[in-house]
């Protein structure tokens, strides 16, 4: 089974394109500064509130940490929404997606430690990404933080993804380059896990090469050239890739990097980047034939298409592994032992060893 629920508009950012989605009265919007200040975003929210009482808040960091989320709770308590506006970028989305259930009788931190099970209600959500790479704008999960006991996982059900869509490439061609180079391997992660998942499908594999042949080709202009055009097609991937995520799964990179993340204070991206360098090794070592079938997909063979992501990174410069975060041989044991969630999904994964593998290839 593969389908897509939300509508999905792709259109550039305005007062006239929001309100072809049913946003009501009272509406929430999370967004961040900058995304507030560019592309007369502000403007459009003050001549929103003609119609509509907005809320808005710009205060979530990366990760989409716990108090960020309850900060929003506590102040519309006694406000009954009919919608939220998430813009920005994968954290954003994500904290919204924890929000638009967040407000019924059911916790949130309940949920995600796996003490309640996740509500069938929510508040109708308007996605409109500003980075083209986490796919958080169509997927089932919501990415947060409890810092307090130090763990980075999930709220994962149907229920999380948002109703509507807006795809805006002038808001992705406003990053920083290099925000942009690394978000984008993000998205080429998505593509490549998706494919080798032992969840994976025949309609997520092909979106999947899809995926990856769009990023070879229009990443790097994107980035160098600030090609409108070249965005475009990366942003739309991106979204898809939500869709993936939400049919297939992520493999032991993701796991991996829900660990080190906060323990080097690095983003989501730039952990991926440096967990590749290994993991790609790794596959290669175990013989993985789901590697060798994508790699044929993409008539390559599989030490072509290593190459092939190897001299994308180098290109955008992001060529590191995680000593450039900050990490050394002494911390792999330490990592392995922390890595949870679901591993069963990576054909190459066996026990810890698996994983200390990928971080020693990744140094």
């Amino acid at each position: 089974m593969y389908y897509i629920k939300p509508h999905i508009l792709i259109e550039k950012i305005s007062v006239s394109s929001i309100k072809k989605f049913p946003i009501g009265k009272e509406v929430l919007i999370i967004c961040s500064n900058t995304v507030g200040k560019s592309h007369g975003v502000n403007d459009i929210f003050e001549r929103l509130r003609s119609d509509s009482r907005l809320h808005i808040f710009n205060h979530i960091r990366p990760d989409a940490p716990f108090e960020d989320i309850d900060l929003v709770l506590e102040k519309l308590k006694e406000i009954k929404l009919d919608s939220i506006i998430a813009i920005g970028g994968g954290s954003t989305i994500d904290a919204a997606k924890a929000l638009s259930v967040a407000f019924g009788n059911t916790s949130y931190k309940d949920v995600f430690y796996g003490r309640s099970p996740i509500p069938t209600e929510k508040i109708k959500l308007l996605a409109i990404p500003t980075t083209a790479g986490t796919g958080a704008e169509l997927s089932f999960g919501a990415i947060l933080y409890d810092k307090i006991n130090g763990k980075k996982g999930g709220i994962r059900g149907e229920i999380v993804q948002p109703d509507y869509v807006l795809i805006d490439a002038n808001l992705h061609n406003g990053c920083p380059t290099a925000l942009k180079a690394e978000v984008g391997f993000d998205c080429l992660t998505h593509a490549i896990e998706t494919y080798i998942s032992k969840k994976s499908t025949a309609l997520v594999r092909v979106q999947s090469i899809n995926c990856i042949k769009t990023i070879f080709q229009h990443l790097v202009p994107a980035c160098e050239n600030d090609s409108l055009e070249d965005m475009e097609k990366v942003a739309i991937v991106s979204t898809l890739m939500g869709i993936n995520l939400a049919f297939s799964s992520t493999c032991l990179p993701h796991r991996i990097q829900y660990v080190i993340g906060p323990m080097t204070g690095t983003s989501h991206a730039q952990g991926l980047i440096a967990i590749y360098k290994g993991w790609l090794k790794h596959l290669r070592q175990e013989n993985i034939k789901a590697l060798k079938s994508l790699a044929s997909d993409l008539n390559l063979t599989v030490d072509q298409f290593i190459e092939k992501v190897d001299k994308l990174k180098n290109e955008l410069n992001i060529n590191f592994g995680i000593t450039k975060l900050g990490l050394h041989e002494h911390n792999i044991n330490e990592i392995a032992n922390k890595v949870s969630g679901n591993m069963e999904a990576d054909p190459s994964y066996k026990d810890t060893t698996s994983i200390n593998n990928v971080l020693k290839l990744a140094l």
